[in-house]
């Protein structure tokens, strides 16, 4: 039976490619962002997003012959991930909690009071109101929400972000701009400062709200997760553990 021949590699080719990948993920948030208030069309449309940013790196690695390194997704230094994921939760778990309780409770007054009262509408007004379910039914909602939750974020939002960012996107532009800069031991460079760049413009479009544009900076922690090991599973596990500590951050509050 007759087989498709691999794609030659092309470095400056595939780096083409990747940028027009990046614009199509791009346009798709811009389309499905406005979708997600829908009752049923909204998780619909999200999905696939998500889905699309798994799906063209694989579609990517399989049209070139490639396998799963391609992308970073090994485990060939997992315990070195799993350290440097835990040294960036507690390095950086504290300040961003206290942050966003600042966040939470005071800074839309302080904006007003800063002269920019027509920044108030994009902050929370909100106080630390902790709440415990009171019953085994409400526990057991509680604890179902929470696995719910993680799950989501590990596997909807983590995976297909950094396998397409850090996993695709990322090491592809680096082969057009190498990293010359070491932070920490870690080669970074204008390629993983574009690359956060665009994963925070994926949160901003078809929202519109400027406060979207800060995973800019945990993409750059990410990034430098990615290029520690040469793996996307210790951005993936960082990334989810971001996020769920943020929704129980969140959970905390309550409007005033």
């Amino acid at each position: 039976m007759n087989q498709t021949p691999p794609t030659p590699w092309d470095p400056e080719r595939e780096v083409t490619v990747a940028w027009r990948l990046a614009a199509l993920v791009l346009i798709t948030l811009l389309v499905v962002k406005p979708l997600g208030s829908l009752p049923w069309l909204g998780p619909i449309a999200f999905t696939f997003a998500a889905g699309l940013q798994l799906y063209l790196p694989i579609w990517r690695m399989d049209t070139l012959r490639l396998d799963y390194p391609f992308l970073g997704l090994h485990t060939e230094r997992l315990r070195e991930d799993i350290r440097l994921v835990g040294l960036c939760c507690l390095i950086t778990f504290v300040p961003f909690a206290l942050g966003h309780h600042f966040f939470m409770t005071h800074a839309r007054d302080w904006v007003v009071q800063w002269g920019f009262p027509e920044w108030a509408s994009f902050l929370p007004h909100h106080q630390l109101a902790p709440r415990l379910p009171v019953g085994w039914t409400a526990w057991g909602e509680g604890i179902s929400w929470f696995v719910i939750m993680a799950l989501t974020h590990l596997f909807g939002v983590a995976l297909p972000e950094e396998t397409f960012y850090r996993g695709y996107l990322q090491p592809r532009l680096e082969e057009r701009w190498p990293p010359k800069t070491r932070i920490l031991g870690v080669a970074l460079g204008r390629a993983a400062v574009l690359c956060a760049a665009l994963f925070a413009l994926g949160h901003f479009l078809g929202e519109w709200n400027p406060l979207r544009l800060g995973p800019f900076l945990p993409g750059l922690l990410f990034a430098w997760l990615r290029n520690a090991t040469g793996s996307i599973v210790g951005a993936i596990g960082f990334h989810a553990l971001c996020n769920i500590f943020g929704e129980l951050l969140f959970q905390l509050y309550q409007p005033v």
